[in-house]
């Protein structure tokens, strides 16, 4: 795995092409439709957040978590519209969580289990 800045992924959304985005360094999370940007925001430190982005004429559920497991969705009267918006991005947050769980009980294991 090596390390990436930006990671971006595009979808179809009402006939309107999404481009989703996200900084690692700037955490800055960016929602773009055609080329006009719909939702612009830096987390910080915040692991959750909610928006509202207007697609064509209808408006859509955002919703944003990334404390442990990343996890982006859209939703429009909910029901899911896109399950996961950056599913690269999510597909390494659970491998490097799971790592961390292997290695922790690797090394208790070692600790309890020495001579």
């Amino acid at each position: 795995m090596s390390f990436e800045r930006f990671h971006k992924h595009r979808h179809i959304v009402a006939d309107n092409k999404v481009c989703v985005s996200y900084d690692r360094f700037t955490t800055k999370f960016e929602v773009k439709v055609g080329d006009n940007v719909a939702y612009s925001k830096h987390f910080w430190f915040w692991p959750r957040h909610n928006a509202t982005v207007q697609i064509g004429s209808s408006s859509y559920a955002l919703s944003v978590y990334w404390f442990l497991i990343w996890g982006a969705s859209l939703k429009k009267d909910d029901s899911v519209v896109v399950k996961e918006l950056l599913p690269k991005r999510r597909r390494r947050s659970i491998s490097l969580l799971g790592y961390g769980v292997f290695i922790i009980l690797l090394r208790s294991a070692f600790v309890v289990f020495a001579p």
